[in-house]
């Protein structure tokens, strides 16, 4: 049943209930206040005839309550009339056959008790009377047989009661007519009420047809429907956020047939299934990839297409039931031409429970497999020839390193043992030998070290770098005293997962540099760390060298790169630097400094905390 026809029915009851409450009473309250007007007339014409009643009282003889009765029926028409005493004995009644007997009906002793008048309706020889039990007081003071009627509020003792059955004939025809009148009335008060409530219901639910017909527009793909806001009241509001919904989904929903192109135009196979693996849809690349039409929906199996690569693995299905997801899952598809292809599957439930579907994507791996084939190939190459590569270099260094130690101690002793006879020219040829012999060997050493620190792969693990800028420190020991150096490490240098062997070298770099180019009596270097970010540490060696020039900031880094001569402060190769930015590096950071000439330099470094957790 349509809402609108629900609202009328609701209000026609509503209605209809107070019609028949109104009809119903106002016929209660008509009939009551007629039968109120009987029985006060009838108090007023025994009011009239209280002297007659209050000598039948007094005589207490049947014959002079007969006559009072007599005309109390002639001024009121009474259908039948009776005195009784205050106990509720009958002195006299025109129904002679009562006259002694004891009135114990509900409505007589109610007026006994109460001592006031009452009345009800019934029904008397077929005949509808009001029946009422009026009181009659007794005469206050001696004024002989006059006796004066008082009202039933009036002090004193009641005499007795006058009961009466009064007519309704001739207040039948009024009542009917208020009825009727009150009938019609409220038969015009609901007509309107029903027209004006039909009308305002129409208006109220006019901003629901205007909602049920905004629904059905989206539901046809129409997203930018707006419903007309009519009022302002709670439907007004409900039309405001349907509106808002309207424009959010015209903004993020694209139509079906725009969907459907997307997914046919994928490069990659991918079905759509029902939880018991019915193929219900798959695009054109699923087509061409697997030889079948999938038509109609529902008559192949992903199921059955699919099998594990390793014998005793889970089945897809399953592992989807289990996770709600699979991501490349390695798995062979059997195609409509009987081969077996490599595929990697991903999977996800779409949809609500009770009516989920799976969407899955295939991935061709027959290429992909090759391709790890090839590079696993060439990975045993690369292992293959790097082995050899360090074989060739350690051969290398050791020949080439021997005869310059040869070269370097022979010429020592010739300086040595003939130095005094040697003409002064010569001597100095054999200096330069000597101290050339070392230097090739030191860069022979310098070379090793900067190749062995990509070539080398240490174990990574959790390690204290306060420990190891120690350890570095303590390296240095012979280095440091000599130049009369003071190093300090800050005690809350962090705990870093790293490769800790070149971490050590990386400190021992970056001291050994700042110690050597220092021109200050006590060259002075401390190591510190700050956070950085949440992935991050930096840390500091600050020393007050000689300095940098700006212009060289990054040159310094460079593999065999000095800014001096070879015999200013300490003749090294110009190797560390390279070295520790190698380190750093690896580590996935990055080293740079800020330095005034003079005035000493800040080398800093950028380490993540845990590379497992890098972002």
């Amino acid at each position: 049943m349509k809402l609108y026809f629900k609202t009328v029915v609701f209000i026609l009851l509503l209605i209809g209930s107070a019609f028949w409450i109104n009809i119903h009473f106002s016929g209660v309250a008509v009939s009551e206040a007629m039968s109120a007007q009987i029985a006060d007339s009838a108090a007023a014409a025994a009011g009239d005839l209280a002297p007659a009643f209050q000598k039948a009282f007094l005589s207490g003889k049947e014959l002079d309550g007969i006559k009072a009765l007599h005309a109390f029926s002639q001024k009121t028409g009474s259908v039948f009339a009776g005195l009784a005493a205050t106990d509720g004995t009958v002195l006299a009644h025109t129904n002679v056959a009562l006259t002694g007997t004891r009135l114990a009906d509900p409505l007589m002793l109610k007026g006994l008790r109460t001592g006031a008048p009452h009345f009800r309706r019934l029904f008397h020889n077929g005949e509808e009377i009001v029946e009422t039990v009026i009181p009659l007081p007794r005469q206050k003071g001696s004024s002989g047989e006059e006796l004066l009627f008082q009202g039933p509020d009036a002090p004193g003792e009641n005499a007795g009661f006058l009961r009466a059955g009064l007519p309704l004939t001739p207040a039948r025809k009024a009542e009917k007519d208020i009825t009727f009148k009150l009938l019609i009335l409220a038969v015009l008060i609901a007509a309107a009420a029903t027209a004006l409530s039909t009308f305002f219901a129409s208006v109220i639910l006019r901003q629901v047809y205007l909602l049920k017909e905004g629904i059905r527009k989206v539901r046809e793909g129409n997203y930018d429907f707006s419903v007309p806001v009519i009022s302002r009241d709670e439907l007004g509001e409900v039309a405001v956020s349907f509106n808002k919904l309207s424009r959010g989904l015209s903004e993020t929903t694209v139509s079906k047939e725009y969907l459907d192109s997307v997914l046919e135009s994928m490069p990659d196979p991918l079905l759509i299934t029902d939880e018991a693996g019915n193929i219900l849809k798959g695009n054109r690349a699923a087509a061409e990839f697997s030889g079948y039409d999938f038509l109609p929906p529902g008559s192949r199996n992903l199921r059955e297409l699919l099998e594990p690569q390793t014998e005793g693995a889970a089945e897809p299905f399953a592992l989807l039931s289990w996770g709600g997801h699979i991501k490349e899952l390695d798995l062979w598809f059997k195609a409509r031409d009987g081969k077996r292809l490599p595929v990697m599957l991903s999977a996800a439930f779409i949809g609500g429970a009770g009516g989920r579907q799976v969407v899955s994507v295939l991935k061709d791996t027959a290429q992909h497999k090759e391709s790890e084939a090839r590079m696993a190939q060439y990975l045993k190459e690369v292992e293959t020839v790097n082995s050899e590569l360090d074989a060739f270099a350690h051969t290398v260094s050791h020949d080439l390193k021997e005869p310059l130690r040869g070269i370097e101690m022979f010429s020592a002793m010739l300086l040595s043992d003939f130095g005094a006879k040697l003409d002064p020219q010569a001597g100095d040829y054999l200096s330069r030998v000597v101290k050339a012999s070392g230097r090739m060997r030191r860069l022979i050493d310098d070379l090793l070290s900067y190749a062995r620190v990509a070539r080398v792969r240490n174990p990574y693990e959790y390690a204290s770098t306060a420990r190891l800028a120690e350890e570095a420190v303590a390296g240095l020991s012979v280095l440091i005293e000599e130049r009369k150096a003071v190093v300090k490490v800050s005690g809350d240098l962090p705990e870093i997962f790293c490769d800790p062997v070149k971490i050590r070298q990386f400190f021992q770099n970056l001291v050994s540099n700042a110690v050597k180019y220092n021109d200050k009596p006590a060259p002075e270097i401390e190591i510190s760390a700050e956070r950085f970010g949440e992935y991050y540490w930096k840390f500091l060696v600050r020393d007050n060298g000689i300095g940098v020039p700006s212009q060289y900031f990054e040159e310094i880094f460079r593999m065999f790169k000095r800014l001096h001569s070879r015999q200013e402060y300490g003749g090294g190769t110009g190797a560390g630097l390279a070295i520790a930015k190698k380190i750093v590096e690896e580590h996935s950071g990055r080293i740079w400094v800020e330095s005034e000439e003079g005035k000493g330099s800040v080398f800093y470094a950028l380490i993540p905390a845990d590379l497992s957790k890098k972002p």
